[in-house]
């Protein structure tokens, strides 16, 4: 058994939706930061056939089986507490007190139904913990269920659900096998119907993303067709091109072929169509041509919930995204802060040779912390590690081509040709480039601070014909001396000027006052 009871607490997420019924076990690392240690979706698909507004029997069992399963997949974590709740199937089923009632009697976990605009805010405070989105909007495709979530300067604004979700749309709309045009035309027209007008119109949306089982299958399908570099999914971007392309193919064959197309998850071949459709006339009503599919939604909304009460949004999604992650790897977060700060200062004193902004130096920044972490992780392959982590981590507030970028510049950050030839269709031309600079700063930062507790007091940059970097110890440094012989011609190489470094004795007095 894992205990939940230590310092960092356990907490057991169940989503009783209308087509899955999804188990999230998350570990605490922080107030900021959680990790998931385990997952169970099972396809329950309780608002299949709803038969007089009821439950099936059929999908009642599944229901029960399915719950059965997370509840002991559950136990074994010894959860500090477990949220159990129920969505759209839930809110409509005639039948839906009497499954409740089932649940809490064979496994013991309450499952409360939550309002159309309690499950919209936990998906936003899922997605809005996850990425950078400020202004937009987000749309959640469930089974049951659409919402669109209205966001502005990070805030959630407004909220409207209606019953257009997957396994709904499919049933109400597309009787025939494979849809009839006049079958998609009804649907498209139901969505506009129902969406359009309404204060979702009313302001210009600037970034739409999408959460939900299908708007990621949808995702993975165009991804495959793209032969697309980078198997992480969130943060993933499609437009409405290829979404149609996706959408077409799905309606050419019924759906005992549909599953056989590459990326289409045969549990969702009768109802990703409906889906498909949803999400493009949706993306035609809001006058949006991409969209960025979200990993993240209503199960880590309400683990933000439990770890951060009343003050769910984080103030920094990448600082807190690094942090996790270091705390994940047994990483004291503030250990990288004397090669973060010589980073930053190369930087800012190098810029009239570089030219690059902010947020390149936030990549920078990034990358160092994230560099401190391959190095406690595994030191003999620290940079190769670092790489993985940054590909393969939870790393959240970040796009594609900044994973690549962070990955490259602490892969490179000890020396080799920059080469991101298989990244093309993610980053650009000049990025090469910027790596080689950043990754040199980055080993020159790291060169300085070669031992633990780095004797280097302070760094000095000026810049002239000549950059010089003053060193200010009380002892000497010829450890940090040695290892900034390759570093600083990688620099020089980078930047097109020479590096002179010199080292500077402090007196006693001196380091006093500096305290």
């Amino acid at each position: 058994m894992v205990s939940g009871s230590s310092q960092r607490p356990i907490y057991a997420v169940v989503d009783v939706g209308s087509k899955s019924i999804r188990l999230l076990v998350a570990r605490r690392l922080s107030s900021s930061a959680f990790e998931v240690v385990d997952e169970e979706r099972f396809d329950a698909r309780l608002g299949e056939g709803l038969v007089a507004g009821a439950i099936s029997p059929e999908a009642f069992e599944r229901g029960l089986l399915a719950m059965r399963i997370i509840a002991q997949v559950a136990a074994g974590y010894a959860p500090r507490a477990t949220i159990a709740v129920g969505t759209e199937v839930l809110r409509t089923a005639s039948n839906a007190g009497a499954l409740i009632s089932r649940i809490h009697a064979e496994t013991g976990i309450s499952v409360r139904v939550i309002s159309a605009q309690e499950e919209a805010h936990a998906s936003y405070l899922g997605i809005i913990n996850a990425t950078r989105l400020a202004d937009g909007a987000i749309i959640d495709i469930g089974g049951g269920s659409l919402e669109v979530i209205r966001v502005a300067g990070r805030r959630f604004t407004a909220a409207r659900s209606v019953p257009l979700g997957a396994i709904y749309s499919t049933e109400r709309y597309l009787a025939s096998d494979p849809p009839l045009p006049r079958e998609v035309r009804a649907l498209r027209k139901a969505v506009r119907r129902q969406i359009n007008g309404q204060s979702e119109q009313e302001v210009p949306v600037e970034t739409l993303w999408a959460t939900g089982g299908a708007c990621r299958n949808i995702a993975r399908m165009v991804r495959l067709r793209r032969s697309y570099p980078l198997r992480r999914l969130h943060g993933f971007t499609f437009d409405r091109r290829e979404l149609k392309a996706v959408l077409k193919e799905m309606l050419r064959h019924p759906a005992g072929e549909r599953r056989h197309i590459a990326g289409l998850n045969s549990a969702r071949a009768a109802t990703l169509p409906a889906a498909a459709i949803v999400l493009d006339e949706v993306m035609a009503v809001l006058d949006v041509e991409t969209v960025l599919v979200s990993g993240q939604g209503l199960r880590e909304g309400l683990v933000w919930q439990q770890l951060r009460g009343q003050r769910p949004l984080l103030p920094d999604v990448r600082a807190a995204s690094i942090a996790g992650l270091a705390a994940a790897n047994g990483v004291d977060p503030g250990a990288s802060a004397p090669e973060v700060r010589l980073a930053s200062e190369l930087f800012e004193a190098t810029v009239p040779l570089h030219g690059l902004g902010h947020a390149e130096l936030e990549l920078l920044v990034s990358a160092t912390r994230l560099s401190e972490i391959g190095m406690h992780v595994d030191f003999y392959n620290r940079d190769r590690h670092a790489e993985y982590l940054v590909h393969s981590g939870d790393l959240h507030g970040f796009s594609h081509r900044e994973i690549v970028l962070l990955a490259a510049i602490v892969r490179y950050s000890s020396g080799g040709t920059v080469d991101l030839s298989s990244y093309a269709p993610v980053v650009y031309e000049r990025d090469g480039r910027l790596v080689a600079t950043l990754a040199a700063m980055l080993g020159v930062a790291r060169a300085v601070a070669r031992r633990p507790g780095s004797p280097v007091v302070e760094a000095n940059l000026q810049m002239g014909k000549h950059l010089d970097l003053v060193l200010r110890s009380q002892v000497p440094l010829d450890a940090e001396l040695y290892a900034l012989e390759r570093p600083l011609r990688r620099l020089e190489n980078a930047l097109g000027i020479g590096i002179d470094v010199a080292v500077e004795a402090l007196p006693d007095r001196h380091l006093s006052e500096l305290a």
